[in-house]
């Protein structure tokens, strides 16, 4: 199949992550050592799952915040979420993993690496950090890259986590039998978002694939209107910006708080 070129919107940031890892031994540390395998099985259980992401800024939010206050976001996210996800983008997210081994080392909950993955050592240095899962875009690799990078996530013990926003993509990511994939809501194109890319490709999904939707969740009503579709939730900006987070929480889950 062919590729299409990456949108301009994205290609800064991938030439800026090219770049910074063109120098990069493909081999991995020779003390690198495996996961545990802690995330499929945290968001394999029956009923709703949120994975609450750490996001310094974004290109298109600005900055939400620039130093994270780890005190006091880890002890909230582990009362609801099943999973964190950490930006490790350092120009354009303000992410890095340093950002990501703190929270490994600080909280028992499963993380994912989230970046713009294009070399194996980025992958070798998220496992170094402690990450259990990466992301996988497919909309910035062509099929051999996707391939490759996806077997050497599994031989860490990794969980790559499969990015799609269009059909043909979705059908690029199935190609390599993920056991997850993320269903991004916000074109990459355009930086819009529309729930209606969750509701068209999550039926696409073969049963037994764990699916997550990401972008533009940011209350209770948003999530109402995915879980016919979806039962997994990404949610990142509007976390970031809560004054009151654990209400925040309880409003995107329907719990109470703890």
């Amino acid at each position: 199949m062919t590729v299409r070129p990456i949108p301009p919107a994205l290609s800064d940031i991938v030439a800026a992550r090219r770049a910074a890892f063109a120098g990069r031994s493909t081999a991995p540390a020779a003390d690198l050592q495996p996961a545990a395998g802690r995330f499929l099985p945290a968001l394999a259980a029956d009923g709703v799952a949120l994975v609450a992401e750490i996001k310094p800024r974004s290109p298109s939010e600005g900055v939400l915040q620039a130093a994270p206050d780890l005190t006091r976001l880890l002890p909230v996210y582990e009362a609801y979420a099943a999973a964190i996800s950490v930006l490790t983008e350092p120009d354009y997210f303000g992410g890095g993993c340093e950002l990501l081994a703190e929270v490994a080392r600080r909280s028992p909950r499963p993380a994912l690496c989230k970046d713009f993955i294009l070399h194996p050592a980025q992958i070798h240095d998220a496992r170094r950090a402690g990450a259990e899962a990466v992301l996988l875009i497919v909309k910035i690799l062509d099929d051999a890259q996707l391939a490759d990078l996806h077997a050497e996530t599994r031989r860490w013990n990794m969980t790559p986590v499969v990015e799609a926003q269009t059909e043909a993509e979705l059908e690029r990511a199935l190609r390599v039998s993920p056991a997850v994939i993320l269903i991004n809501n916000r074109n990459l194109e355009t930086f819009e978002i529309s729930f209606d890319t969750t509701k068209r490709l999550a039926p696409r999904v073969p049963s037994g694939i764990v699916t997550i939707t990401a972008s533009g969740i940011h209350r209770r009503a948003d999530v109402e209107m995915l879980l016919p579709y979806c039962t997994r939730f990404l949610v990142g900006t509007s976390l970031m910006r809560a004054a009151d987070l654990a209400a925040a929480f309880a409003d995107l889950t329907g719990r109470q708080r703890p």
